[in-house]
This record gives C-alpha cells, structure tokens and sequence, in this order.
C-alpha cells in the first residue's frame, strides 16, 4: 500500500501546482499538471483492482478492507465493482459480463451509441451507478452506498475545507482521471473481436507506466490468461509467452495513447471486426 501514499502525493502536489502557477505558458503547466494528477486517481483505481483480485494483502480481510478505503477515494460500492469486474473474467465477452459493452447479440447501433459514451464517460458511469446497483441487487444494500456516500461526504468536505483554487482544480483532476481512465479502458478490448479469446484482448508494452499507474494491467492480454497472477509479476510472463501469444493472436501495442488514435482512425465506434457470417453475408 505504499502506493497509495505516493498517488495521494501525487494529486496533492499536482492540484498545488496547477491551482497555484501563473507564470509562462500557464494553460500548458496547467493541463500538465491535471493529467499527472488524473494519473495518481487512475494509480488508486489499479489498487482497487489489484484488491479485487486479492493480490494487494495476504489475507482476503485485508484485501476487503484496502479495497474498501480505496473505493471511497475512487467513488464507488467495492463489493460490487469486485463482483463486476471478476464477473467480466469469468463470463468475458458474454450477456451476463457487466463490464463490457459489446454483447455479439446486440444490434450494431446500440452497440455504436453505446461504445461513443463509454468511450468518454465509461469509467464514471461503471464506478458510480453500475457497480453500486450490483451490489445492491445482491442484497448488500449498505454496502453498496456505504462507498459512493463516503466519498460524497468526503469530497464535499474538502471543497469546504480547501481555497476555490485548489477545490476547483481538484475537480477538474477528477473529471480528468475520469476520462482518461475510460479512454485507456476502451482500448483493453473494444475494437477487437468479439468472442472469448485471447485475440479480444490487448497487451501494452508500455511497462513502466504500466507498473507505476496501472498495477501491471497494461498486460491485459496476459492478465485475462492468468488473473491470479500479480501485475506486477506479468511482464516477466509476457515475455516468456510472448511468441505464443502472439501465435493466438494477441494484438500488442506499444501505447494506449498510440492504440487509441490508430483504432480511433480506422473504427472511429470501436466496433468489433466483421465476423464470418457477416462477411459472407457482405460477399453475397
């Protein structure tokens, strides 16, 4: 959890500046300093995640508790993002996967429609209503509030408590984290077949960002094929598996920022390729 410690330090040092700097290319420091704060949130969220799977403590008491802490800094009921999100690894690419918009029975419009807003505001749609009514359908009604409330009542106390410079700017980081987490969370698998396999899936080599922000989910290819595997201990996998991997097919890309743009151009929707059917039935 000495992560935590160096996000935490992260945002505060990113909000102080940016709310306080007024001197020579002041809009650029600014949305400098909004994206290395965005980075510490989406490094509490790869926290989150790694609680999730258990791999954050060596008990799973402990593992609930961080991620319970964790959720009221993220903005969300933990009981139900981790129902979400190890729901999403069993039942990959399925009807009954929460975390994913394509589902191969819907009708590409919906499907289309539906990727345009994950695309942008995924991430707070997921954290702040999906995973919240997960939880509360499973009957963990107060624990399914007890997050967002908490961070409710947490931020709102700091906007009381901290200068409209600094109460400002901090909402602007969060806002900020919020769209670049859904922005990095599309090119996980959206743009990629739509079927459970390894091909629909995504391996970002971009290790040391990946490590320092995303607990090594950046290896996402190789997260999906071995989810009880620490990040932290898959780029030692990815490099061992890396030609079988890529025999099945598993798309590797140096960079989100890169992935985003290239899939952008060419699907601007981020649609699933045609599949057999369809391109037979295009050939007809």
């Amino acid at each position: 959890m000495w992560k935590l410690l160096f996000y935490v330090a992260l945002v505060v040092g990113a909000i102080a500046f940016g709310s306080m700097y007024s001197g020579r290319l002041e809009l650029v420091a600014q949305g400098a300093a909004l994206v290395v704060g965005a980075f510490g949130y989406i490094g509490v969220f790869g926290l989150m995640h790694e609680s999730a799977h258990g791999h954050l403590a060596r008990t799973g008491r402990l593992n609930r508790i961080f991620g319970e802490i964790l959720s009221v800094v993220v903005g969300t009921s933990y009981p139900g993002y981790r129902t979400a999100h190890l729901t999403h690894h069993a039942r990959f690419r399925s009807d009954r996967d929460p975390q994913e918009v394509i589902h191969p029975r819907r009708p590409k419009p919906i499907m289309a429609a539906l990727l345009i807003v994950a695309t942008v505001i995924g991430a707070p749609v997921f954290l702040l209503v999906k995973a919240p009514l997960i939880a509360a359908k499973r009957g963990k009604v107060i624990r399914a509030i007890w997050g967002p409330l908490a961070s409710i009542t947490f931020y709102v106390t700091l906007g009381l408590i901290l200068p409209d410079a600094q109460a400002t700017f901090l909402i602007l980081t969060i806002v900020a984290a919020y769209v670049l987490g859904s922005m990095n969370d599309i090119v996980y698998h959206q743009g990629l077949v739509d079927d459970d396999s390894l091909q629909a899936s995504t391996s970002f080599e971009c290790d040391v960002f990946g490590q320092a922000f995303l607990s090594g989910a950046n290896r996402h290819a190789e997260h999906h094929l071995y989810p009880n595997i620490p990040g932290p201990r898959l780029v030692k996998a990815s490099k061992e598996l890396r030609g079988e991997l890529e025999d099945a097919g598993v798309p590797f890309e140096r960079a989100f920022s890169i992935a985003f743009v290239k899939r952008l151009t060419v699907n601007p929707v981020f649609l699933p390729p045609p599949g057999p059917d369809e391109l037979a039935e295009i050939s007809k």
